[in-house]
């Protein structure tokens, strides 16, 4: 981080080091724990897949109950270059990409805040809430590029208002890149949208601005539409993306935000601290204040949007910390003498930034950045027991581990259904395998309408029980994880005949890094 501004400000009780320590202990803490995304195999496969035809499938050619249904993978960019970082530096540079994105954002909302909030301990406790609020959803997916290109886009919004110039015409080049990395390109038409609406009035008070309006604002954010056709699918991926918002899914990260229970504490602690600048006089003005509340709208309803609101919001959460600073501070300092409230200020700080330095150091020594697979999680070993005898067909599965499965087992094994969802699967395979996992009545129509040979379940999910009481399926395998069921048909005879005759290999244990 460079000087604060030479606004005048109360006086510091923190020494800058420490509070650059505090933001560098923060990104690892918050940015780079070695979980795992449950479509990071199929984004791995996926882009292996680009790299070696040197082309995009155009066909679903991995599931069996849709292989002639097109896909749109609009994440295609993204997925080719996290297999290159993964093919050249393993699961920890897969770690260490997160990481960098993260710093990214924060040095990009870090430039922007220092314009508005002189106190940089004010931005560096806005800079940790913001980090607070991203990490939840800030997994190794192509969903970086969207939170990475929507900073991008804020920092050039606020170059704009601080000096004007030509830095807008950057903004086409942007969403032209994010139209091929990632769907979430419609976030960035709003926050433009959104930026332009409000700046238009502003700009054509006086004659000299006015002139310019057209030229400096409309033209380059008018471009930006046009740019986002520059894509493998043209036109087709925006009409795609609009039908596909107006998609329920039952998935967790799409369900909205349970607002009675702790989860989310940094998000739901930003609304109420948002609450003052929406009456704040002449706040309206601003257009970050409804640029930020649509955010929250949204995120409220979604959960998959906090690390966005999170972004958009950041302004507004450094002038609120830096009012809550002042606040704080008067008390503070007269109740102690200064150097001992200084003391405490520092001896707070750097027991914060240890305690972040230890939790996620211990992780890091333990797994040397390795992405770690948990086998209770994910069938590992179930699946090693389909690899190792040698089983082939097509693969009924759970929504979570079809992109595991299909990066252990394609060619030899077609799933399902997998995490690509809208952009690879017709809605009423996508309903009727959903139905399946849950048991519902027409459960066994999976196995009627599509050729199924094989399943593999959850022990906890309704279809595992029926399949253990159904006759025409037979169970292969089951672990604390998983169960792999076979169904009694011609083409698994083999199969069936070396389960009775107490021929098939017990499965070995992968270990428990990525990809497991």
């Amino acid at each position: 981080m460079r000087q604060e501004s030479t606004t005048v400000g109360p006086e510091r009780l923190v020494p800058r080091p420490a509070l650059v320590a505090l933001v560098v202990t923060s990104l690892f803490y918050f940015f780079s724990y070695p979980g795992v995304d449950n479509d990071l195999w199929g984004h791995l496969f996926f882009g292996k897949e680009i790299l070696r035809e040197g082309r995009l499938p155009s066909l679903n050619l991995y599931s069996y109950t849709a292989p002639t249904h097109p896909w749109i993978n609009h994440e295609w960019l993204a997925e080719l270059g996290c297999y290159a970082i993964y093919r050249a530096f393993g699961s920890p540079g897969l770690v260490w990409l997160k990481l960098l994105v993260g710093g990214a954002i924060v040095w990009l909302l870090d430039r922007i805040l220092r314009r508005r909030v002189p106190s940089l301990e004010a931005r560096v406790a806005a800079l940790v809430w913001v980090m607070a609020i991203l990490s939840p959803g800030f997994n190794v997916r192509p969903q970086l590029g969207s939170f990475l290109l929507l900073a991008a886009l804020m920092f050039l919004a606020d170059r704009f208002e601080a000096r004007g110039g030509l830095v807008l015409y950057l903004a086409p080049c942007i969403m032209a890149l994010w139209a091929n990395l990632h769907g979430g390109f419609v976030v960035g038409l709003g926050a433009l949208a959104c930026f332009g609406a409000w700046s238009v009035p502003g700009l054509w008070k006086t004659r000299d601005t006015r002139r310019r309006v057209p030229v400096l604002l409309l033209l380059p954010l008018g471009l930006c539409l046009p740019a986002l056709s520059l894509n493998p699918f043209g036109s087709r991926l925006l009409g795609f993306v609009a039908r596909d918002l107006q998609i329920d899914r039952p998935i967790t990260e799409w369900q909205p935000v349970n607002m009675l229970d702790g989860s989310f504490p940094a998000f739901k602690l930003a609304l109420v601290a948002l609450i003052p600048s929406l009456f704040n006089a002449g706040s309206w003005r601003r257009w970050q204040v409804p640029l930020a509340t649509l955010a929250a709208l949204f995120a409220v309803q979604h959960q998959r949007h906090i690390p966005l609101f999170g972004i958009v919001a950041a302004p507004l959460l450094a002038e609120s910390a830096q009012g809550l600073l002042r606040r704080a501070r008067i008390p503070a300092l007269s109740a102690l003498p200064s150097k001992v409230a200084r003391g405490v200020a520092l001896a707070a700080l750097l027991g914060g930034a240890l305690y972040e330095a230890a939790w996620i150091g211990r992780i890091h020594l333990r797994h040397r950045f390795r992405i770690v697979v948990s086998p209770l999680e994910y069938p590992t070993l179930a699946t090693d027991f389909l690899i190792r005898n040698g089983v082939h067909g097509n693969l009924a599965v759970p929504f979570d581990w079809g992109e595991y499965l299909i990066w252990k087992l394609y060619p030899q094994a077609r799933v399902s259904i997998d995490g690509r969802y809208t952009t690879a699967y017709p809605r009423e395979v996508i309903e009727g395998l959903w139905g399946w996992q849950q048991g519902r009545r027409e459960w066994r129509d999976l196995a009627e309408r599509y050729p199924t040979d094989l399943a593999i379940t959850r022990l906890e999910q309704p279809i595992t029980g029926l399949l253990f009481t159904d006759p025409r399926w037979v169970c292969l395998y089951q672990d604390a994880t998983a169960a792999i069921f076979v169904r009694d048909v011609a083409s698994q005879a083999d199969l069936l005949r070396r389960s009775k005759e107490g021929l098939l290999l017990p499965p070995r244990d992968p270990g428990p890094y990525f990809p497991g």
